[in-house]
Formats: C-alpha cells, structure tokens, sequence
C-alpha cells in the first residue's frame, strides 16, 4: 500500500493544483520539469511543484541533442535551398541571354545563306544576260545586317 508523505502528491492532486490535464503533467514529468518519483505503478509528485532539481534524465538529454542537431540541420539545409535558388535565378538569366544571342546568330545565319543564294544565282546566269541588263549585284549581307538591327532599335 502507498503511503502518501506530505512532501509527495499524487498526479491527479498536482493537475488540479497546476490547472493542467494529468497528461500534461506526466508530459511535464518525463521532460524533467517537475520533481517527481516513481512507487509502483503511480508517480509521485513532489508538493513544492517546482522544476526537477535533479539532472534530466539520459533519456531526454539524448533527446534534447537529437533536436538540437536536427533543428541545425534543418538550418543548413534552408540556406542550401536559399543559395540554390539564387544559382537558379543566376542560370535562368543566363539561359535567357544565351537564347537571346542565339536567335541573333540564327537570324544572321539566315541572313547569310540568303546572300549567297542571291550571289550564285546571278553568277548562274549566262554572261550574255548579265552584259545587256546590267542587274546589279545583290546587296551585301553586312549592309542588311545593319540596316535590320538599325531597324530593330528604332
């Protein structure tokens, strides 16, 4: 039978004293923030209601570092995604401009092969119709190269 010293009191008169479920009393208990003991299968609080004077127990020690180094790494990790991201926006950006100065070369390529086709198909003439019409030479490609970005800026 449990004998019940003036120091020590049961977890149902300690929830009424602290205003609290008993469960969150037996929460408070295996966190080491009250006195308490163990007889039998009931524990014991102690009657001051204080926090625990004796040191956590193992248990929730190992606990308190596995959340600290846990909530550490979480950190890391946040700002490996905040660094992540500020790379991404970078390489967006660049892409961008890659695409940009592609079209641009793709644009001259056109331009180019456009020329040329020009050029051979007035040196494939005869010479007798290149002699009596006087068709002049196409423009060079440079020239409309020029004028297109003039253009295009305008």
């Amino acid at each position: 039978m449990i004998t019940m010293d003036e120091e020590w009191i049961s977890v149902k008169e300690a929830s009424e004293l602290l205003g609290i479920s008993r469960r969150q009393v037996l929460n408070r208990i295996h966190e080491g923030k009250l006195k308490a003991k163990r007889d039998n299968t009931m524990w014991l609080i102690h009657s001051s209601l204080s926090e625990s004077d004796e040191e956590i127990p193992p248990s929730s020690k190992k606990f308190q570092e596995e959340t600290s180094f846990l909530r550490e790494q979480i950190e890391k990790k946040d700002q490996q995604l905040t660094e992540k991201d500020k790379q991404i926006e970078k390489l967006q950006e660049q892409l961008e401009r890659a695409n940009e100065a592609l079209a641009e070369a793709g644009h001259r390529h056109d331009t180019v092969v456009m020329q040329m086709t020009k050029l051979l198909e007035y040196h494939q003439q005869p010479f007798w119709r290149k002699l009596f019409q006087r068709k002049q030479l196409p423009q060079p490609a440079e020239d409309i190269i020029i004028s297109e970005v003039k253009s295009k800026k305008e």
